[in-house]
């Protein structure tokens, strides 16, 4: 697990296809506006990322072969300590639940609804206090 580099945005992206709402005009922006961290394999390539905006989970994935390794977590405990005590939130797809599993798995919490978060759906906002960690 390490901060991205420039070279890894080709990786980044292709794993990026795994989420259902991609955002990649967010990762095109990612210097300027947020934190990219990669969990990589022993060749050091990214076989998963996670993109922040402050205190907010953007984008989570892993690809298939390297899941039920950790790497989740660890990407997700990465960003707690850059953070310190701030509280992080993400917003999962209604219909997302092994997202959302794998999120509370991790300490979040339901905290709500956003309206029309999704161009299909409301998203479901999860919270994760330093109290509620783990």
């Amino acid at each position: 697990m390490r901060p991205a580099r420039p070279g890894d945005r080709a990786a980044v992206s292709s794993l990026q296809q795994l989420i259902s709402e991609p955002s990649p005009e967010l990762l095109d922006a990612w210097p300027a506006v947020g934190t990219l961290l990669v969990s990589v394999d022993t060749a050091d390539r990214p076989v998963g990322y996670l993109l922040a905006t402050g205190d907010h989970v953007a984008e989570l994935a892993v690809s298939p072969e390297a899941r039920r390794e950790g790497r989740a977590t660890a990407l997700v405990d990465a960003l707690r300590a850059r953070r310190g005590d701030a509280s992080l939130t993400v917003l999962v797809h209604p219909d997302n639940e092994a997202a959302r599993a794998c999120y509370e798995a991790l300490g979040f919490r339901r905290d709500g609804r956003v309206a029309d978060a999704f161009e299909d759906a409301d998203a479901i906002r999860l919270v994760s206090d330093p109290s509620d960690q783990r």
